[in-house]
């Protein structure tokens, strides 16, 4: 009996999973790999840095979504051994007909002297909420004494946004709760180049400052970090801000495991793929998402790594291993811009699509149609529902 193995319980890898089980018959072999029994809704991760919202809701055990239609493996792979057809983990190598990579990405700290050292990336759970924990740590360590605790977020770009936008309403919070003034925390975003949210147009990266300095942030445009010390970092301009806690947004890489699986890879270090999204060498193995470098044959543009896209291509390359498997041709993955949503605290978001661009309580209302979506696309209407609505419930608490 074939098998399939889906390396990666991300969003590429959750959606290629359903496209599998919609395609082929029960008796089907897959197997799901990921280093946690659970699929994290990374979109939402600032919300456990910066609130007391539980980890729970956003991570959705595998069970909840596939029930026993599947076999899960929780582990971490140390090897890719595609001229094999194996994956290697600690106590086990598993053999395969199809593989799908969906290992996403990391954090990228560039080489930058004592950057991986002295901060807190925001990639993972844990991540979150270490810096939860750092930032209660440290305010209740100074604000009592009235002393103040400074916050850089490195990176102003959708997840360094997001990010200080939350933490400064959490920061109103905090000081609420402990009857101090919210002065006493200060965040500053830094970013290298002269405006926030580069990606998208003026206009929205316009909104997204203003929003945040009428919340009470603080910016250092056009400057990269050189080098971090302890408490201070260097910037390209010789320029020196301390700090007592920073936060790393300002870049990601494919996942480091690539580097020794013997599968070619882009200047980018992710795998380049066709446009069936096949790996160039090995008909049988298939990226997507953040690892995958699809160049779109219309615009010429490589497709960004967001988790929609990942989404997409995860269903294709799903498909397209039920197809190689029923010996059908292969449906090519076309690429569609779904625009950009950056929530900005509370009910308040931007989003923007070609000329499009929607803000304030509107736009926040469209992310939540988008999330449930999501939900109702992974689990049962009920399930989908209930979690929904504890999301807003944890929203009406903050």
């Amino acid at each position: 009996m074939e098998k399939i193995i889906i390396a990666g319980g991300g969003f590429g890898g959750v959606a290629a999973v359903i496209s599998l089980l919609k395609s082929l018959p029960k008796e089907t072999k897959i197997f799901l790999i990921d280093k946690n029994p659970y699929h994290l809704f990374t979109p939402s991760l600032y919300e456990v840095a910066t609130s007391e919202s539980p980890m729970k809701n956003i991570a959705i055990p595998f069970k909840e979504i596939f029930g026993n239609r599947i076999e899960i493996i929780t582990g971490e792979i140390l090897s890719i051994q595609p001229k094999d057809s194996k994956i290697k983990l600690k106590d086990q190598e598993i053999s395969y007909n199809y593989l799908l990579l969906a290992l996403g990405s990391e954090s990228a700290f560039y080489n930058i002297p004592g950057l991986a050292e002295y901060s807190l990336p925001l990639k993972t759970l844990t991540d979150a909420v270490k810096i939860k924990d750092a930032i209660h740590k440290l305010y209740d360590l100074k604000a009592p004494k009235k002393e103040m605790v400074n916050i850089i977020v490195g990176g102003g770009g959708f997840s360094g946004t997001e990010l200080a936008a939350e933490l400064l309403g959490y920061v109103y919070k905090l000081s609420k709760e402990h009857d101090l003034s919210s002065n006493l925390i200060k965040v500053c975003i830094i970013q290298g180049s002269d405006k926030l949210l580069k990606e998208l147009d003026d206009h929205v990266a316009n909104i997204a400052t203003t929003r945040l300095k009428k919340l009470g942030a603080d910016f250092i445009f056009g400057s990269h970090v050189k080098g971090v010390f302890k408490n201070k970092l260097v910037t390209d301009k010789n320029q020196e801000f301390s700090f007592d806690l920073l936060i790393w947004t300002g870049g990601v890489k494919a996942n480091g495991l690539l580097a020794s699986s013997g599968l070619a890879l882009g200047k980018s270090g992710q795998i380049p793929v066709n446009e069936f999204l096949q790996t160039k060498e090995f008909p049988n193995v298939f990226a997507v998402g953040d690892i995958a470098e699809f160049t779109d044959p219309v615009s010429k543009k490589s497709a960004p790594g967001v988790a929609q896209i990942a989404e997409e291509e995860g269903k294709i390359a799903g498909e397209n291993i039920a197809r190689s498997m029923q010996k059908k041709s292969l449906a090519p993955y076309k690429y569609k811009h779904f625009g950009y949503i950056v929530p900005l605290k509370g009910r308040y978001a931007v989003y923007e699509e070609g000329w499009l661009h929607i803000d304030g309580f509107f736009a926040w209302v469209l992310q939540q149609i988008v999330f449930l979506r999501y939900l109702l696309g992974v689990l049962s209407l009920y399930k989908a529902f209930k979690r929904w609505n504890q999301f807003e419930k944890d929203l009406r608490q903050e």
